[in-house]
């Protein structure tokens, strides 16, 4: 797999974390300046590294405690979730720093993970990533205003949706949902529409992932668009 790694950068003050899926639910968010107590910071940057985005900003004391025990990360309109303490049926998911993710149904949290097995190595967001990367094999990206996805590839497919809808385990682990077809029948029962619509893709994987689940959500209303 190939190495791509590129930053988003934004003022201190549109940084901020949260310490636990109650934070968020409660939004209790604090001002991520706060970490570097008294010492420099530079503007926080978003970093996409082979499969997992990593928040970096200047300061090691700093960027160590983001990565091992917050949460979630808000930068402006987007939304990055630590998959550090992530777990479906026990098992740790192929990526553990963090993913994007996205609200759903107001209070839970929609993650869209890699997965290793299928080979993608970028999902972009923030700026329109295809022109600054003409040459990757790949492009996904997010409008700088808006959650709804542009899809210039297929390789979103490459990608799971995982929820997260309760607090951690006394271990501080989450036990995440993974949006299956099973998920999505029982979410879409009472609308044919887009249960057919959802169905609509033969191939298990394609239709399962990310690529087919996250437009499906949006039109649903569970995922904004804005």
């Amino acid at each position: 797999m190939m190495a791509c790694c590129f930053a988003l950068m934004s003022q201190a003050q549109d940084f901020k974390y949260c310490m636990s899926y109650e934070d968020f639910v409660a939004n209790k968010w604090t001002p991520i300046d706060s970490l570097t107590q008294g010492r420099t910071l530079k503007f926080p940057e978003v970093k996409y590294d082979y499969n997992e985005y990593k928040i970096k900003t200047g300061d090691k004391v700093a960027d160590k405690f983001l990565k091992k025990n917050v949460f979630a990360v808000s930068a402006g309109k987007q939304l990055y979730v630590n998959c550090r303490n992530m777990r479906h049926n026990d098992i740790v998911l192929d990526v553990m720093g963090y993913t994007q993710a996205y609200r759903y149904d107001h209070d839970k949290l929609c993650l869209a993970v890699y997965h290793i097995n299928d080979g993608a190595f970028l999902l972009g967001l923030g700026a329109d990533v295809a022109s600054l990367f003409t040459n990757l094999p790949m492009s996904i990206a997010l409008a700088t205003t808006s959650t709804a996805l542009w899809l210039a590839s297929d390789k979103l497919n490459s990608f799971r949706c995982y929820l997260v809808d309760h607090n951690a385990n006394e271990k501080g682990r989450y036990d995440v949902t993974r949006m299956n077809d099973e998920y999505m029948d029982h979410l879409l029962a009472h609308d044919g529409q887009l249960l057919a619509r959802y169905h609509a893709i033969s191939n298990k994987r394609e239709r399962q992932s990310a690529a087919n689940i996250l437009p499906t959500l949006m039109a649903k209303g569970l995922v904004d668009k804005e």
